[in-house]
């Protein structure tokens, strides 16, 4: 029994890894040996700042067409030319490829070097960061694993380079996995210029290749209101690119414009609840102001009513909301959401931001207690356990 509580742990811990064998990359044998094919043709010399990362995915690669000598010879020559935090993906793929050999304590020693570099580099689970070397890998991974999955490449070459904007490498990735989407973006938009959702599609692509695009969104947004009722309205992608620029305010101020003009339109207390979430969690120059933090508590509160069968996101962010005023009231929110019965991917979603919730709660009795070495290690525990059950995705 002991025996398989270890077994299950540490099942647990690879699971809940950022890598290669968690990315959920298609395994089929033709497109494993083209995709080798194309990486090998790449030539990772001294030169390329792709190096490492070529190295890995090549080892992910012969490890699922069975090589796993080969594999893990890649890794090692991975993990020579990764430096820091570039390793955290490299020591992951090493703990699941001893795991598949049948090594178990060479694997154990790559999850502990992964928490070692966590602990060096650490980043906050309240503001769902990942380490944006993890962020970039996986967006390279993606881009040339997986032309369909340029658009989310993209995605995440933009929150890594919102980390390490100096990243030049990751801006030509992202702009080389644009290039195609921007000119079938552009092309439609040019064609059906009255779609208001494809006008700020378009505008976000550019905004994504580095141009100023302010005064064109400004410009959209009357008439975007106009028809803010409908989810193909555009209003949700313009609200998202404000907030994008820590424009959070003119969010708000375009929502309740919108709710204005459309008063019994469930789908714009939907996107007007969400810009009070952003400015209330994400901003962090007060915020929580009680103004604030009342109008947000009270369009969550309908919103959830409005989408009964659906509403479980709505739910755990109004729990996090009433954890800025009234913790109590948020931590009795959470302990009746963890007793429903609920599907895997929703469950995983609760433990997940559970374990967000316990975390903040953890950084403000430090923070509050500072100086006085205060550690609550029974919460600390909480955290680490939902964590583990909950793998970022």
């Amino acid at each position: 029994m002991y025996f398989l509580s270890k077994l299950n742990s540490q099942t647990r811990h690879l699971g809940a890894l950022q890598c290669h064998f968690t990315w959920g990359l298609c395994t089929n044998p033709s497109l494993l040996l083209h995709r080798r094919d194309k990486l090998l043709d790449i030539c990772p010399d001294e030169s390329n700042p792709w190096r490492g990362q070529i190295y890995n995915l090549l080892g992910f690669l012969q490890t699922r067409l069975g090589h796993y000598d080969e594999a893990l010879s890649l890794f090692s020559s991975a993990s020579e030319a990764l430096r820091g935090p570039e390793l955290l993906v490299n020591y992951s793929d090493l703990a699941w490829l001893y795991d598949e050999r049948g090594e178990p304590a060479q694997s154990k020693e790559y999850l502990r070097r992964v928490e070692e570099l966590k602990r060096d580099h650490p980043t906050d689970p309240a503001e769902e960061l990942l380490l944006p070397e993890v962020l970039a890998e996986k967006a390279w991974t993606l881009i040339n694993f997986n032309l369909q999955k340029r658009v989310a490449a993209a995605e995440l070459f933009e929150r890594a380079l919102e980390q390490q904007p100096e990243r030049v490498e990751w801006r030509s990735s992202q702009a080389i996995a644009l290039m195609s989407v921007l000119l079938k973006v552009q092309r439609a938009h040019e064609e059906d210029p009255e779609n208001m959702y494809l006008s700020v599609a378009y505008l976000r692509q550019r905004v994504k290749r580095g141009e100023q695009v302010e005064e064109q969104v400004a410009a959209l947004m009357p008439r975007i209101v106009e028809r803010a009722h409908g989810s193909y309205s555009g209003l949700k992608p313009a609200l998202r690119f404000y907030r994008r620029t820590n424009a959070m305010d003119m969010a708000i101020y375009w929502a309740e414009q919108a709710l204005e003009k459309h008063p019994d339109s469930r789908y714009v207390k939907r996107c007007a609840a969400l810009c009070y979430k952003w400015r209330v969690l994400f901003q962090k120059d007060g915020a929580s102001k009680h103004h604030l933090l009342e109008k947000g508590v009270a369009l969550l509160k309908e919103v959830i009513s409005l989408y009964p069968d659906t509403a479980l996101g709505k739910e755990i962010d109004l729990a996090d909301l009433y954890a800025k005023s009234d913790p109590a009231k948020a931590d009795e929110m959470y302990q009746t959401l963890l007793q429903r019965r609920m599907e895997p991917p929703k469950t995983q979603m609760l433990y997940n931001r559970y374990a967000k919730h316990l975390w903040y709660n953890l950084t403000l009795k430090f923070t509050e207690d500072q100086g006085q070495g205060v550690s609550d290690l029974e919460l600390r525990v909480q955290v680490n356990d939902f964590l583990l059950r909950t793998p970022e995705i």
